[in-house]
């Protein structure tokens, strides 16, 4: 991404994608509904006013009810004629599942549900009353859509300094990132030292260090980048999902939260509401230092301490 005036506000996010914990949900570029008696050898231009390219996914509904026609087809070229584009090789899509439509006219941002519980059978139906906020935005519930993955975040590059997080962090992150050290090219590349084609390659070892800007955010470092790292551009008003893992023992990450006061975690939403109503939050329980402190800091009681000072 090239600088401009508002760079100042980029959050460049390091990290890895999780391979343990993803999203099931799957994500076309484009949706379709045909006819029943739709060729499936026809040739392909547009899809939902979309041109489209070989490679690309496609949902297809066929007709209005379940059959074993529908499903997500791929573009391919046919064998007989390399221009020509075409759909082919369906794919079934599990009951129930979601299904999320990138482009197009009047599909884009749509979310399909498959209902037809058959093993042959399929029926799409586009799911247009999904769980809105109560706001025009709706950017928390937009962010799961297309290609949305969660990752481990190691640190982060704001304002030309980059920052280690404490312990990494799992954040909501969209598409693959950038290969933070130039597709692992830091942990070393062979250099012909010699036009005779029998002399030996050298390994060269680059800088750990991320140098382009547009990537590191930062114009110099004095750090390592390890392999595989990516990372992900945002802009600090873009919206997100943090979460925070505690591993440990039941009674520490559990019972201690809930029934201890020198718990790290007992502190935000976990204390409020219906969780400390009643008997559980009276007498010495919330009184003298046991709200005190860095365990309800900040906003949540800056007007008790002002007026305690």
């Amino acid at each position: 991404m090239s600088e401009s005036l508002l760079s100042f506000s980029e959050v460049l996010l390091f990290g890895r994608e999780l391979s343990d914990l993803k999203l099931r949900q799957k994500s076309v570029r484009l949706a379709i509904e045909v006819a029943t008696n739709f060729d499936f050898s026809d040739e392909i231009t547009k899809i939902d006013g979309v041109a489209v390219r070989e490679d690309d996914r496609i949902l297809v509904q066929v007709g209005d009810s379940a059959n074993n026609k529908s499903g997500i087809y791929k573009i391919i070229k046919d064998q007989n004629d390399g221009d020509k584009l075409k759909l082919d090789k369906r794919k079934k899509v599990s009951f129930e599942s979601f299904v999320y439509v990138r482009r197009g006219r009047v599909f884009k941002h749509t979310f399909w549900q498959q209902t037809a519980n058959s093993h042959s059978k399929q029926l799409f139906v586009e799911q247009d009353d999904r769980r809105k906020g109560r706001g025009v935005n709706n950017f928390i519930g937009d962010q799961f859509g297309g290609d949305a993955r969660l990752a481990r975040i190691y640190g982060f590059a704001y304002d030309g300094t980059y920052y280690e997080m404490p312990e990494p962090t799992i954040f909501l992150v969209h598409g693959a990132g950038d290969s933070a050290t130039g597709g692992n090219l830091p942990y070393g590349f062979k250099l012909q030292t010699s036009n005779d084609a029998d002399a030996q390659d050298t390994t060269q070892q680059a800088a750990r260090a991320p140098m382009n800007p547009s990537v590191s955010g930062v114009a110099a470092a004095d750090y390592q980048m390890a392999n595989d790292i990516r990372v992900w551009n945002y802009d600090q008003a873009d919206y997100t999902i943090r979460m925070d893992i505690a591993a440990g023992q039941i009674e520490e990450v559990l019972l201690d939260v809930y029934f201890e006061y020198d718990a790290p975690m007992m502190a935000g939403a976990k204390v409020s509401g219906a969780k400390v109503s009643g008997a559980k939050v009276s007498g010495a329980k919330v009184s003298g230092a046991k709200v005190s402190g860095a365990k309800v800091s900040g906003a949540k009681v800056s007007g008790a301490k002002a007026r305690g000072e």
